[in-house]
């Protein structure tokens, strides 16, 4: 019995721990932000600053930039597997409940006729759909923890079961797959690991083995990423636009403001910047590289006074607000967000573990540190400069590392 309560309150933890990290982006625009930052935060920094463990904080898809590439557009849309998970799960919830209320025995209808755990694949396929809207790699970790935690509760709820409803549960089971018609899962193990006893090991081996996998997947994917990167290198100085744009008129945009004379006294500060994104004054992930509020035109501002609500009031909104930023991520997927009036210029200072500003082949590289330095808003229409700003030098949740692309 001993051995039972404990496997549950493991079980128990690991859940509460995926969903501490795998929920980070509903949560970073919850009311409950600043709570969680001040435990979590400390955690994703201890990990940031670690020359071992500083990659596990790191993206490997896109969640800042628009690259144009058909590949990277096709896994963004799979995004979608995070409500439609939702959904499957409600809906595989009904009849189990109604079985369970009624008394009627072992559910055998709906979902439960092909598989014996659907809610757990639905909760399985959002899951991934938030993998692939928040792509840290430790939720890649966490997500695969998840689905080996799924296997072990559905295999307790067997046993379970098993003692409620003996031999009728057990012809249920012969019948019905566990989580996929033909048990494509069980064919793989019982050929790569089914030799090993005693199962446990097994299992703990699979786990092992299927992490490796996907974390070496998913560096290949950043890599491939990173290559899409719509990049233009001007001298000392990295160029990123959010949106695809033609090189030329980047560096065009890039070679009129760095010889402005309104620029010239902040260029005479060694700030370190090798870095500049380039993106709408109004774009909404704006905070994910600096703290300074968006900026709206004035004929924005009058026809629309509620794009000031996130300004005045950060941490309202909670789920409703993260499925506002959900849909303006899926709608904005190659193209640009708005007919913007500002183009606005972040210099970022990247540097490595020692403070050393790196070049242009090590931006990008696993456990860089990225800084704002400068930030400049530039007419969209005649180019000339509207405003310069030395930013805080962190994000709008500190410090905590965000998507760099």
């Amino acid at each position: 019995m001993n051995t039972q309560k404990s496997q549950k309150w493991f079980l128990l933890a690991t859940i509460a721990a995926y969903c501490l990290i795998g929920i980070e982006i509903i949560i970073m625009i919850s009311p409950f932000a600043l709570y969680f930052y001040s435990i979590y935060g400390p955690v994703l920094n201890f990990f940031s600053s670690s020359p071992y463990l500083s990659w596990s904080t790191e993206f490997f898809l896109p969640h800042l930039t628009f690259p144009n590439d058909p590949i990277i557009l096709a896994v963004s849309y799979l995004q979608i597997m995070l409500p439609i998970g939702l959904i499957l799960f409600f809906l595989a919830a009904i009849p189990l409940y109604y079985v369970r209320f009624t008394g009627k025995g072992v559910i055998k209808k709906n979902f439960y006729a092909k598989i014996r755990h659907p809610q757990y694949l639905a909760l399985a396929i959002s899951g991934f759909g938030l993998l692939l809207y928040w792509p840290r790699f430790i939720i890649l970790i966490m997500y695969i923890t998840m689905l080996f935690v799924y296997y072990l509760l559905a295999r307790n709820e067997e046993w379970r079961m098993k003692q409620e409803a003996p031999g009728i549960y057990e012809a249920y089971m012969k019948d019905t797959a566990m989580f996929f018609p033909g048990e494509p899962g069980g064919k793989i193990y019982r050929f790569l690991f089914g030799w090993i006893r005693p199962k446990w090991l097994g299992i703990a081996v699979t786990y092992c083995f299927v992490t490796v996998c996907a974390v070496g997947m998913t560096l290949g994917i950043r890599t491939y990423t990173i290559k899409q990167l719509p990049i233009v290198e001007v001298d000392s100085m990295t160029l990123l636009p959010i949106f695809s744009r033609p090189s030329a008129e980047v560096s065009k945009l890039y070679e009129k403001i760095i010889t402005s004379e309104k620029l010239k006294p902040f260029l005479q500060e060694d700030m370190g910047a090798n870095l500049a994104y380039i993106l709408p004054g109004d774009f909404f992930l704006t905070a994910i590289l600096t703290d300074e509020d968006r900026r709206f035109s004035n004929n924005i501002i009058e026809r629309f006074p509620e794009v000031l609500e996130w300004h005045q009031h950060k941490f309202k909104g909670g789920l409703k607000k993260f499925f506002i930023i959900f849909y303006n991520f899926i709608r904005t997927l190659g193209s640009k967000e708005t007919d913007y009036h500002i183009e606005r210029f972040i210099f970022m200072q990247v540097s490595n573990k020692e403070g050393i500003v790196v070049p242009h082949q090590d931006i990008f590289k696993l456990g860089m540190k990225r800084k704002p330095v400068l930030l400049v808003d530039v007419d969209a229409e005649d180019q000339n400069i509207v405003s310069v700003i030395i930013p805080s030098g962190k994000n709008k949740w500190g410090t905590m590392p965000m998507p760099s692309f």
